[in-house]
């Protein structure tokens, strides 16, 4: 399990990759909402690379966007926040949860103006959008 946050005076937010049950969960403030999504392990930076990518991302003052990107279209609310283990429902209790699928869709199929993007150690851009027909 890898945990990456990030706290600015912009926003802050928490983001757990769980390699092992393969869950991405991500907290966002000040919008106090949690996103959880099926982690595509092979998309993902690996586990034992984490603490190098870690330390090369705050050595470097990286510009531009993240090397990779996945969008990912709010779904419906979680239930039984509990089913997803203590660590998820630890970091996401009492904020609103959502399910995020990730897509691989023209952008027509998404208001990207409505997307909450972060940007994780300058190598992977998490994007979770509200789709065209989310109200």
């Amino acid at each position: 399990m890898a945990t990456i946050e990030k706290k600015s005076t912009h926003g802050s937010w928490k983001t757990i990759w769980h390699y092992n049950i393969g869950f991405i969960v991500s907290r966002v403030l000040p919008e106090k909402v949690c996103f959880i999504s099926i982690m595509k392990i092979k998309e993902m930076p690996g586990f034992d690379a984490l603490p190098a990518l870690a330390e090369e991302s705050r050595q470097m003052k990286h510009q531009g966007r993240p090397a990779k990107e996945i969008t990912f279209i709010i779904g419906t609310p979680v239930r039984d926040l509990m089913s997803y283990g203590p660590d998820i429902f630890a970091m996401c209790n009492g904020l609103k949860t959502y399910m995020a699928y990730e897509v691989h869709e023209p952008q027509d199929a998404y208001s990207q103006g409505s997307c909450i993007r972060l940007d994780v150690l300058h190598l992977l851009g998490l994007n979770y959008c509200r789709g065209n027909t989310t109200e």
